[in-house]
């Protein structure tokens, strides 16, 4: 009897460590679910860059070694979907514009999963707002694709799925995540896949 009783506190034990650090890679491979905003398919982790950052905001950061943005310095918007909401995906090609949100300068990249940039063989990791060709009416089109594209392209030579990051630098006072007009953030199209 005493042997049962100590093999099922055992088990108990064991599934209950297993099932706790699933549970904590997920939560710390994810975004918080907590002081998110969402623009199209933008979404930012508001005080990620301040002391005002949730607990999982910080185990992430901590575990990732990211150094997010501070508040005063600008803001980091994500995408890992498109605007219909399927995941980003290498084997796809998608068109990024026509606008972005309000500020003196912002860049877009292409990273992995992971945040960090992704190597491919022309060297271009992301746009800056100067470096742009823009139509007439300032619009932009960044064509995101692991083909070569005429214009604005972004290369994503790599494997399974990617993130687009959007940092904003020196936005108005006024424009807080909050009130960011929704039709303000680039949208993202899924165009074609391989």
């Amino acid at each position: 009897m005493v042997v049962i009783g100590f093999l099922k506190i055992v088990v108990v034990a064991a599934i209950s460590l297993v099932l706790g650090l699933l549970v904590s890679r997920y939560v710390l491979a994810h975004a918080s679910p907590f002081d998110r905003v969402r623009l199209g398919a933008w979404r930012l982790e508001a005080h990620a860059g301040s002391m005002e950052a949730d607990p999982f905001t910080r185990a992430r950061v901590a575990r990732t070694g990211e150094i997010p943005l501070a508040v005063g310095e600008g803001l980091q918007w994500i995408a890992r979907t498109d605007d219909a909401g399927r995941p980003l995906n290498a084997g796809c090609t998608y068109a990024v514009g026509p606008k972005a949100p309000e500020a003196r300068y912002w860049t877009i990249s292409v990273v992995t999963p992971d945040g960090f940039p992704i190597v491919n063989p022309a060297g271009r990791y992301g746009f800056r707002s100067s470096e742009l060709l823009r139509s007439s009416n300032g619009d932009f089109t960044i064509i995101v694709s692991a083909t070569p594209q005429p214009g604005n392209w972004l290369p994503v030579d790599a494997p399974g799925g990617f993130k687009l990051a959007l940092r904003l630098y020196d936005a108005p006072l006024g424009a807080t995540p909050a009130a960011m007009d929704p039709t303000s953030a680039p949208r993202v199209d899924k165009i074609s896949c391989r």
